[in-house]
């Protein structure tokens, strides 16, 4: 199975939905998905999400030494997962003191329903 795509569409910091599963259903994006965005200063980057129902990780491929937060593996937690959209927290201070939880929002970007994003 090739990798999958996924595309920033969107951050917000706000909005919490209830959980997915509150539903009695499966998270369609469960699996290893290979994320892709543009970052804050407008440099490309990618790295690995996965999903596993409500829980999984977030690994992006970035380094820099000045600060500890950045290209480490986080946990994350889903609060919604629809054919249309996936949004979950990304858990920075549950792995490192004083790095930041991070909600964020996918879209689906292709009109096919399949692991790309």
């Amino acid at each position: 199975m090739r990798p999958s795509a996924i595309v920033l569409a969107a951050m917000s910091a706000a909005t919490l939905f209830a959980p997915f599963s509150a539903t009695g259903q499966s998270n369609p994006y469960n699996g290893s998905w290979h994320a892709t965005f543009k970052g804050f200063s407008g440099a490309n980057r990618d790295g690995t999400v996965i999903i596993a129902d409500e829980g999984g990780s977030w690994d992006m491929n970035i380094t820099n030494s000045s600060n500890p937060c950045i290209g480490r593996k986080f946990p994350i937690a889903v609060q919604k997962a629809t054919a249309e959209e996936l949004e979950f927290t990304v858990n920075g201070s549950k792995t490192l003191v004083g790095c930041p939880d991070t909600q964020l929002t996918f879209g689906l970007s292709t009109p096919q329903r399949s692991k790309e994003w």
